[in-house]
């Protein structure tokens, strides 16, 4: 037990090596294995509909909360808790773990990401398990996710990611990919880009996708 102990107080109060950047959280909707220094926080605001505020409670922990933009009042049924862990802080390598859990309806994820390389230029290999509790068939699907980002300046970075899950390659689904740019300043973020499926659509090429960040406490 006492090394039980000893190992989560290494993985929870060793520093993170390398500067953070306001958006440094995810990719356009993928997480990444970076956190934030402790005690900063950040908030997101995706599609003006989606709202997530997350805190740095040690250099490798976040933890937060999702929900949707409170319209009516039925907003407080979308509202999920998160964690997200940084188990690995290599100088070419960092991993994280990361699980939601939305108490209406009994949604629980649990996922895993690889982060390869500096954030400047990044790879990016993840997948998770999503899992309904109260689901009688005990479903769970799998979701498997590939991300890059390459950076053109100082503020302004290429993003990319390819989805795919475990029903939709059942189905002969070829997956979802997203694109986008992402321009930064010193506490703030932008991203904007669009989310297409790899089939057929029609005249349709992209589904429009807009995210906000604004970070709190510390110096990117």
């Amino acid at each position: 037990m006492k090394a039980l102990s000893l190992l989560f107080l290494a993985l929870t109060l060793a520093a993170p090596a390398r500067a953070w950047q306001p958006g440094d959280h995810e990719l356009l909707t993928m997480p990444t294995a970076w956190t934030m220094d402790q005690g900063s926080s950040y908030f997101t605001d995706y599609e003006l509909f989606f709202l997530n505020y997350s805190y740095g409670v040690t250099p490798r922990t976040h933890v937060g909360v999702f929900t949707m933009f409170p319209i009516v009042s039925e907003f407080i049924n979308t509202v999920s808790l998160g964690v997200k862990q940084n188990w690995l802080d290599g100088e070419k390598v960092d991993g994280a773990l990361w699980g939601t859990y939305t108490p209406d309806g009994g949604m629980f994820t649990l996922g895993n990401v690889f982060s390869i390389g500096e954030p400047s230029k990044s790879l990016h290999v993840g997948a998770c398990a999503v899992m309904g509790l109260n689901d009688s068939n005990n479903h769970t699907e799998w979701v498997g996710m590939v991300g890059y980002r390459g950076d053109l300046s100082e503020k302004g970075s290429l993003l990319f990611e390819y989805y795919n899950s475990s029903s939709m390659l059942d189905d002969g689904f070829n997956g979802m990919v997203n694109l986008g740019y992402r321009f930064r300043l010193q506490t703030v973020s932008v991203d904007f880009g669009g989310i297409r499926p790899l089939a057929d659509t029609g005249d349709l090429l992209f589904v429009p996708y807009l995210k906000a960040t604004l970070y709190f406490g510390g110096n990117p």
